[in-house]
C-alpha cells in the first residue's frame, strides 16, 4: 500500500490553503474590477439617457415637420 507521510499530508494541506487564498484574491480583485467597470458603465448609461432625453423629442418634431412639408408640397393631381 502507498502510505503517505505526515510531511506529504501537510504539503497537500498547505497547497490546498494556498489555492483557496489564490481563489479568494482573484475573487477580490475581480470584485474591484467589476465595481470600477460598473461605475464606468453607470456613467455611460447616464450620459446616453441624458442624450436620448434631448434627442428623442427633437427627432419627433423633425419627423412631424418633415411629413407635414412633404404632404404640403405633394403635387395635386386631378
Amino acid at each position: 500500500m502507498n502510505e503517505r507521510s505526515l510531511q506529504d499530508i501537510l504539503e497537500w494541506v498547505v497547497l490546498g490553503l494556498l489555492i483557496a487564498v489564490a481563489v479568494l484574491v482573484v475573487l477580490w480583485v475581480g470584485g474591484w474590477l467589476f465595481t470600477f467597470l460598473g461605475a464606468i458603465l453607470k456613467g455611460l448609461a447616464g450620459f446616453v439617457w441624458a442624450l436620448l432625453r434631448v434627442l428623442v423629442p427633437v427627432l419627433i418634431v423633425v419627423a412631424v415637420v418633415y411629413f407635414v412639408l412633404r404632404f404640403v408640397q405633394k403635387p395635386k393631381t386631378a
